[in-house]
């Protein structure tokens, strides 16, 4: 009977405490969650462990195409010295080398020197235009350029026009690329002054030839032809009509190079 009213008792002692029981005040609850990238560790990492989390969580990372950076081989600047020789343009014969006539430059005998040429080269292939080249051996007009034929020859170049140039040392300054004709001292001339123009050299290195081109004094840039009489070397813009005036027996001339060793 006894245990019995000993029951209630206990289950009022029971109430009683946990009734009393609550949270601190202050100290709010806080429930923690594993990072979905980060799995939880109870326990101190090794290194080796840190740095294995530490890689899973790096963005891969895309390795660029390497490019091999190649130096220019078309690009140099180099003194050359070459020989030139001629050839008729249209049958291809050989007609000899160049040298220094009384008047200008021409085509040698076999009793001739030929004239050693230079030139900068800037390009290993393909070709230059608008380049200088200068004359050894020729003091004082040491730069091969173009001159009026004759003081009564027009500086117009062109088609139906009987003006032409003759090929000589012209001395310093000389004209700089694309200049019109300017008046100076050329080789060869022992009356008035001349118009003439030095940087109109083109050279083709595939082929290993040199053309002319000559600006006329409005600037425009007419076709151009070098030409000889088998003596002397001169360009013209119309070869019917420049032989109708100073000729007969001019044809049209191509100039070839060779370097020097």
């Amino acid at each position: 009977m006894r245990s019995f009213l000993l029951i209630p008792s206990l289950l009022s002692v029971l109430a009683a405490l946990t009734a009393n029981a609550s949270v601190v005040p202050g100290a709010p609850a806080v429930r923690r969650f594993a990072s979905n990238n980060t799995p939880s560790q109870t326990k101190k990492l090794t290194a080796a462990q840190e740095y294995a989390r530490e890689l899973t969580h790096r963005q891969p990372t895309r390795r660029s195409t390497a490019q091999r950076r190649q130096a220019s081989a078309q690009s140099i600047n180099v003194d050359t010295s070459i020989q030139v020789g001629a050839r008729n343009r249209d049958t291809g014969s050989t007609l000899g080398g160049v040298t220094i006539t009384s008047s200008g430059l021409g085509i040698a005998t076999s009793a001739d020197t030929e004239v050693s040429l230079g030139t900068v080269r800037t390009s290993k292939t393909g070709s230059e235009t608008e380049r200088r080249i200068t004359i050894d051996g020729l003091p004082g007009y040491s730069n091969l350029g173009v001159v009026q034929f004759s003081s009564t020859s027009g500086l117009t170049l062109g088609a139906g026009l009987s003006n032409g140039l003759r090929i000589t040392g012209i001395a310093n300054p000389g004209t700089g690329s694309g200049e019109t004709p300017t008046y100076g001292t050329s080789y060869g001339n022992t009356g008035p002054a001349l118009a003439g123009e030095t940087d109109v050299w083109s050279f083709d290195y595939t082929t290993g030839t040199i053309s002319l081109q000559w600006v006329n004094p409005d600037g425009s840039t007419p076709a151009t032809y070098i030409i000889t009489n088998g003596v002397d070397l001169a360009a013209t813009g119309d070869i019917d009509a420049f032989n109708a005036v100073f000729g007969p027996g001019w044809f049209a001339t191509t100039l070839t190079f060779t370097a020097n060793a």
